[in-house]
């Protein structure tokens, strides 16, 4: 032990296994060091919780469930949690190392991000969270301080699994900013659900464009009051020229009742400015209008009267369904159990992994039905139950596909639609990721 230091000296072993390098951080939730794994030979970070949670047995086992779940949550925008131990009085996690700095630090330091890079921290905080409520796990004290950005600008949400402890803490605890992201229903002690994670997302995201924290207060029941008398100021009133989209996309997520909230943090990404708006409202379980799905498309799209034609042909595709022959019927056998945004994402996975990680500035998706493979079901047999092997057919009969550019994505054809093949893949830089939907 030692005084300012920390808990532990530079030098100290812990377990047999982890040698103390220093101290890296503090807070309500305890302490946090950088140590050298002598198992593993790599870099970790160790974090010491609190004495209290030691002596309660019932607390410590909830805890050891909830870090338990946490764990199986893997996505690069989580941080991982290798191990939880004991050592001499201490619970301790053992995470992966962030040579970074958190959120709430850089934004005390710069003020407010750039637009573009909040936007593009906004969204990767977005991808992580989806990632972690896709896994039936809920962080529950989301805020800046849990969210750490690495030297190359790369998103990582800590402190999954910690919300057991969180909700224990007393308006004493309010200085160290743990209740103060909290959302209504959370702060009530009612039930908590994905909407309240994004609601917690909204304060993030205020405070990531604007340098503020959306509400000021000195104790959780002043917050309460604050969060049902009152919507934080508008960004716009102080900071000019705010992004309109932004400002509602931030008040979307800090609807008070939470069925008025965004669905996901999916749905929060694609209505970020150069999101999917279309696949924003659907996400939201909205009825997109005629003009929504014409300026559905990116930049490089078609324009809204093209649009508006399509949906036409679209709504009378629909009402004569009952009359198309089988072949158009057997779309009902293929699996689309993936939404658009979800296989957005992994997309863009897919090129970070094989090293396009700057992602380009122009960007088309959408479904393209594979003729080839319809073609070789209906001409291998006459049986009307053929086509239900499209439930396992591979390739798929339907394919998501995801593009990026350097430059505009201008169609050549005469449909004026971007393809995975329209504009031609010349220019360097220009990257095509080709998924099965389910």
């Amino acid at each position: 032990p030692s005084g300012d230091a920390g808990i532990f000296v530079a030098g100290a072993i812990i377990d047999g296994r982890y040698r103390i390098i220093g101290r890296i951080g503090r807070g309500a939730m305890g302490e946090v060091y950088r140590a050298d794994d002598l198992t593993l030979g790599q870099t970790v970070a160790l974090k010491f919780l609190p004495r209290a949670l030691a002596a309660d047995a019932a607390r410590r086992k909830r805890f050891h469930n909830e870090v338990r779940i946490a764990r199986r949550v893997t996505h690069p925008n989580i941080c991982r949690v290798y191990d939880i131990g004991e050592y001499e009085g201490h619970t301790y996690l053992s995470m992966e190392y962030i040579d970074g700095e958190d959120l709430a630090s850089l934004l005390r330091r710069i003020g407010h991000l750039p637009k573009a890079k909040a936007i593009d921290v906004s969204r990767q905080i977005c991808a992580g969270l989806a990632a972690a409520h896709a896994a039936g796990v809920l962080h529950r004290d989301l805020k800046p301080m849990n969210i750490m950005i690495d030297g190359r600008g790369k998103v990582r949400i800590t402190d999954f699994g910690l919300a057991a402890l969180v909700q224990e803490l007393d308006d004493s605890d309010m200085r160290a900013g743990t209740p103060a992201y909290m959302s209504p229903e959370q702060l009530a002690g009612k039930d908590v659900s994905e909407r309240s994670d994004v609601y917690s997302l909204g304060l993030v995201l205020y405070e990531l464009f604007t340098g503020r924290r959306a509400y000021r207060a000195s104790s959780a029941t002043e917050l309460a009051r604050a969060q049902a008398e009152r919507a934080p100021a508008s960004p716009s009133s102080f900071q000019e020229d705010f992004d309109p989209a932004v400002e509602r996309v931030i008040f979307h997520c800090l609807e008070h009742a939470p069925e008025h909230r965004p669905a996901s943090a999916l749905a929060v990404a694609a209505a970020l400015p150069g999101g999917d708006p279309l696949s924003a409202a659907l996400a939201a379980g909205e009825l997109p209008s005629p003009e929504l799905v014409a300026a559905s498309t990116h930049a490089e799209g078609v324009a809204p009267n093209v649009g508006l034609a399509c949906l036409l042909v679209i709504l009378a595709g629909v009402v004569a369904l009952p009359f198309l022959n089988d072949r158009l019927k057997l779309y009902s056998f293929v699996q689309m159990s993936k939404p658009p945004e979800v296989l957005r994402f992994a997309a863009q996975e897919i090129l970070s992994s094989i090293g396009y990680t700057r992602r380009r500035p122009f960007t088309a998706h959408g479904f393209v039905v594979r003729d080839d493979v319809l073609d070789r079901i209906e001409t291998e047999s006459d049986d009307p139950t053929r086509w239900s092997r499209l439930v396992l057919e591979a390739p798929p009969a339907i394919e998501y596909w995801y593009r990026e550019s350097p430059v505009p994505l201008t169609p050549r054809g005469a449909s004026g639609m971007v393809s995975p093949r329209d504009p031609p893949l010349t220019e360097p830089g220009m990257t095509l990721v080709r998924l099965s939907p389910s």
